[in-house]
């Protein structure tokens, strides 16, 4: 009895709803609109991927990249800094951008490492715990900036950068703090 109840209700609709076949053109331009509107709306909830300043050659005003640029990921930065990766591994490190530049005036060259920290907390704590002896706090170098006598340090974001002169013999003449700072402040505008 239950299931003759049931049939009467979900059964076949009665005469008066009964619908017109749909054409297979019709049915194709609506399910085409939906595609093309599902598609769309994918489109347009996505945001391009943010562009790399480094990975492009960046174009600064009195330095020129000398030496190809270098980057090194979790698993390889002991390749490069064998002594001090667990530091940077500990405090979030995810990739190190390093590269030789070259002042225009003077041909002193000097490497520059950006660290991308993945947070301006995991940054803080790499730059707190290199300018802890000596040196002085620098201004105008992004967040925060720290030199001594032949190193700059500074954050910007989730990047710690580290520049000092390049120890390969190619490097006749050394840079001037001020070269390493004027370079510094032009690496943070990118970020």
């Amino acid at each position: 009895m239950a299931l003759a109840f049931s049939n009467k209700l979900l059964g076949s609709p009665s005469p008066s709803f009964r619908q017109k076949p749909e054409s297979s053109a019709l049915a194709f331009r609506r399910t085409s609109v939906c595609i093309g509107a599902i598609v769309l709306l994918s489109l347009l909830s996505c945001s391009p991927p943010k562009t790399n300043p480094l990975l492009e050659s960046p174009k600064l005003k009195s330095f020129e990249q000398a030496g190809p640029l270098t980057v090194y990921n979790r698993a390889n930065l002991f390749d490069y800094m064998n002594g001090e990766a667990e530091a940077y591994l500990s405090l979030g490190f995810r990739l190190l951008y390093m590269s030789v530049y070259r002042t225009e005036k003077t041909e002193s060259r000097m490497v520059l490492e950006i660290y991308d920290m993945r947070t301006p907390e995991g940054a803080s704590a790499i730059l707190k715990q290199y300018s802890t002896e000596g040196g002085s706090s620098q201004s105008g170098i992004g967040e925060a900036a720290w030199s001594d006598k032949g190193i700059v340090l500074f954050r910007q974001g989730n990047y710690f950068g580290r520049l000092f002169p390049d120890p390969s013999p190619e490097n006749e003449v050394r840079p001037t703090l001020q070269e390493m700072l004027d370079l510094a402040r032009e690496m943070v505008l990118l970020f």
